[in-house]
């Protein structure tokens, strides 16, 4: 009986530290992976060795492309600090790296900013976008935007990229490639109904108005101070639109959207106002921080 006994104890705490072992583990273990992918400088490549291209720029080689995909579906389903940690280990500064570091002093300075004079908060930004210029891109159109970019739209060298947004699979050198999106003839013209919800220090905003000839919808987050703005490209939006005059109506669920949106309708058919009803904005900054609001006799222009 004493011998069951000890043998139960034993099996027992065994499963609990196995328990206890798998609980800790992380998403994913860069180290037991690093037979998919290493990381190398370009000037090592036989690529740039070929082309007579030297550089000491880093680069994450893979494999293989299976050995790509499969890195880049578990780096996506990371979250931002889980990201970081991952390329800690590894020891990789590519363009994931170099953008959060960029987003995270521009973030300290608007709050050394917000501590003093507006002219010395003013140069405290200026000076840290200054350290950026020419590594990163800022907005040519509203110079009071700082919100730092790549210099590239590549969804997938935004996150395996180095600072160019280069990619090694195999023995080829992948430059970043402009992902498709939506082509609209004619910008976000914004109308006088908005949403928005406060989620410390930044402010998400739903807007309605149009594209072009259609009904659309604008989504974004900032922080501004003295003047100066910084949006969070990062931040993704939900929420359930309604709109409606005329005897014409339409819904749109909205679930992690970014940026602008044409709508179905046009605008003409709500002319000359139009209702919206929005329920259950938020953002992914504090996805449990919900809004809802309707607005009522919209001008259409």
């Amino acid at each position: 009986m004493k011998k069951l006994l000890s043998y139960l104890t034993i099996t027992m705490m065994a499963f609990v530290i196995a328990s206890c072992s798998n609980n800790d583990e992380p998403l994913f273990n860069a180290v037991s992976e690093t037979s998919d992918f290493e990381v190398i400088t370009l000037s090592d490549s036989p690529a740039t060795r070929s082309t007579g291209e030297y550089s000491a720029s880093q680069i994450l080689k893979f494999k293989d492309q299976a050995a790509f995909d499969r890195t880049l579906a578990k780096v996506k389903e990371m979250d931002d600090s889980s990201k970081r940690a991952f390329f800690n280990e590894i020891g990789f500064d590519g363009a994931y790296m170099l953008l959060d570091k960029a987003d995270e002093e521009l973030d300290h300075a608007f709050d050394l900013a917000e501590a003093t004079d507006s002219i010395t908060g003013v140069k405290i930004i200026r000076d840290c976008v200054a350290k950026y210029d020419g590594i990163l891109k800022f907005s040519d159109t509203d110079l009071s935007d700082v919100t730092p970019c790549l210099p590239f739209k590549d969804e997938k060298a935004e996150l395996l990229g180095n600072n160019e947004g280069k990619i090694m699979i195999g023995n080829q050198l992948v430059a970043p490639q402009a992902a498709p999106g939506p082509v609209y003839n004619g910008g976000f013209i914004k109308y006088k109904a908005e949403v928005k919800v406060k989620n410390g220090k930044y402010t998400s905003y739903f807007r309605l108005g149009r594209i072009g000839q259609n009904m659309a919808f604008e989504l974004e987050t900032y922080r501004r101070i003295v003047g100066i703005k910084k949006s969070d490209k990062k931040c993704c939006y939900d929420g359930d639109l309604e709109i409606s005059g005329n005897g014409k109506f339409e819904k749109a669920r909205i679930h992690n959207g970014k940026g602008a949106w044409k709508l179905y309708s046009l605008a003409s058919v709500y002319s000359p106002r139009v209702n919206m009803k929005m329920t259950n904005f938020s953002s992914t900054r504090n996805s449990n921080n919900k809004v809802s609001k309707t607005i009522t006799n919209i001008l259409v222009q």
